[in-house]
């Protein structure tokens, strides 16, 4: 038997529609992809990508929806 525990986290329902359907694309469920996210962390010692205030917008890029979540 593995040495598991269950994380319970609040989330907006669209927002995990959305990354389920994403995660689906890339074979994998919710659980997978939160781990690969915590594995990444603790390896590399940080979030594994960059936290800014300086989120992208449509001035910078026009309409192509980057940085937006719908």
């Amino acid at each position: 038997m593995s040495d598991t525990t269950n994380l319970t986290i609040r989330i907006d329902k669209k927002l995990k529609e959305q990354a389920e359907q994403l995660f689906s694309e890339l074979g994998m469920n919710m659980t997978t992809a939160f781990i690969v996210f915590v594995r990444q962390a603790v390896r590399q010692g940080k979030i594994p990508f960059e936290i800014s205030l300086n989120t992208p917008n449509a001035e910078k890029y026009g309409d192509k929806g980057v940085g937006r979540i719908t």
